[in-house]
């Protein structure tokens, strides 16, 4: 049986400022995993609309055990140049408890326009925050080793008081 998945949220719900968004971020909780569906090509503005979605989204979910996300690129991955400014800004922002996941894993299969371009970017954004990150081709992929991520994670010890 497949895990029920919760409503979602999406970026078409957040309106920031007078200039249009471009590209489209879905997100919907299934099981531990948060998937986003991501169909760029991606600018500034899109990312103020994500901040506020995903927050409201984790906000409301309070989902109660370590998660992992991945997000799946549709079409194109492109980001100018401002956008993945903003990106690395949010991911390098504090994040409440809860909030953050535990790693990230990117789908960008061989049909997606930029995603070799795109890839030492988006590398080097979680390589600065510290998080596990991973690009594979497939969801499938992504899921095993988000899996494996989340099985460390719960296999650490506590922290000493």
């Amino acid at each position: 049986m497949a895990p029920e998945r919760l409503n979602k949220a999406s970026t078409d719900q957040i309106k920031t400022s007078r200039f249009s968004a471009h590209g489209l971020i879905e997100i919907v909780m299934e099981g531990d995993f948060l998937h986003y569906s991501a169909t760029g090509p991606f600018n500034e503005e899109l990312f103020d609309r994500f901040a506020i979605a995903q927050g409201n989204y984790l906000k409301a979910l309070n989902h109660p055990t370590p998660w992992a996300s991945i997000a799946t690129f549709i079409g194109c991955a492109m980001f100018t140049p401002e956008a993945i400014q903003r990106y690395a800004r949010l991911m390098n922002a504090p994040k409440p408890p809860g909030l953050t996941p535990v790693a990230t894993a990117f789908v960008m299969g061989p049909n997606i326009e930029g995603a070799k371009i795109m890839a030492p970017h988006f590398r080097k954004i979680y390589r600065d925050i510290q998080r596990p990150f991973e690009i594979f081709q497939t969801v499938e992929e992504a899921q095993k080793w988000a899996q494996l991520m989340l099985d460390a994670h719960h296999a650490k010890p506590p922290p000493a008081p």
